[in-house]
């Protein structure tokens, strides 16, 4: 056995594969929509959550910065809503703001990833 797996091994041609990587592109599926996803795309993304982080962040310090005496409504029960109301515009601004630099960060992240598997 051992010396018929010798002959056969001496006898057996290599064959050359001819391997080319294949472009694999990601995309992001939402529904019907298909999103191809390249460097370029993701740093532009980037780009927007940033921007929309800088709103958020500013309209979040236009609703802290007003004065709460300034405050004037008809009763106690709209000024008791309007204050609620207001701390629930800041949460929701300053949660914007901070999954805003979230998705900032990780698509620059991604797109980093990208560019170093296309090379």
């Amino acid at each position: 056995m051992i010396a018929a797996g010798r002959a056969l091994s001496a006898n057996s041609t290599s064959a050359v594969i001819d391997e080319q990587p294949k472009e694999e592109s990601r995309t992001l599926k939402f529904g019907a929509l298909q999103v191809e996803i390249t460097p370029v795309k993701a740093n532009i993304g980037a780009a927007i959550a940033l921007v929309f982080g800088i709103l958020t962040w500013e309209i979040a310090q236009g609703v802290q910065s007003t004065p709460e005496n300034s405050l004037q409504y008809a009763n106690d029960n709209a000024l008791m809503l309007a204050k609620s109301l207001r701390g629930t515009l800041l949460a929701l601004f300053y949660s914007s703001t901070f999954l805003s630099a979230l998705t900032s960060a990780g698509l620059v992240l991604l797109g980093i990833q990208l560019k170093s598997e296309k090379n």
